[in-house]
C-alpha cells in the first residue's frame, strides 16, 4: 500500500509499506541483517 507520495521536480516518489517489518521481531531481524551487510562492505573496503 502506498503510504506517502513525494514530488521532486518532475519526479514522483511513492513509498510502499508492503515490505516494511510488521512486528518487533521482524524489525530486529532486518536491523541485524542491515548491520551484517554494512560490516561486510566495510571489511571489504579495507582489503
Amino acid at each position: 500500500m502506498i503510504v506517502k507520495t513525494f514530488n521532486l521536480g518532475d519526479t514522483t516518489i511513492k513509498v510502499d509499506n508492503t515490505y516494511f517489518p510488521k512486528t518487533e521481531e521482524e524489525n530486529q531481524k532486518q536491523y541485524e541483517q542491515f548491520n551484517d551487510t554494512a560490516l561486510r562492505i566495510l571489511r571489504n573496503m579495507n582489503k
